[in-house]
């Protein structure tokens, strides 16, 4: 599934209800609870990365939950790309 130069983003990074060991990957003062693959890809949108949405597809950890993933441009560091789209996040859902 991972190209050249994108990385592999699963909603799972990002949310709050997982802990570090289960598969979150940023802090959680940054995680949100509920995160959906569109709103990932709406974030990386957002932050002109290029995404590529693919949904159905499965975290190999969760393989029964098909939540999708979001393949990006490779921006810098993955921690720092993750946590600047978790920031994005929170922005997306505080202007509802």
């Amino acid at each position: 599934m991972r190209g050249k130069g994108r990385l592999v983003l699963w909603p799972e990074y990002f949310d709050a209800a997982l802990s570090w060991g289960q598969g979150r990957r940023v802090p959680k003062n940054l995680a949100l609870r509920g995160v959906k693959a569109e709103e990932v890809f709406r974030a990386a949108l957002d932050l002109g990365l290029h995404p590529e949405l693919r949904a159905g597809a499965a975290h190999p950890r969760y393989p029964w939950r098909r939540g999708g993933a979001v393949l990006v441009e490779k921006a810098g560091p993955k921690t720092r790309v993750l946590k600047d789209l978790a920031r994005r996040m929170r922005g997306n859902r505080g202007s509802k």
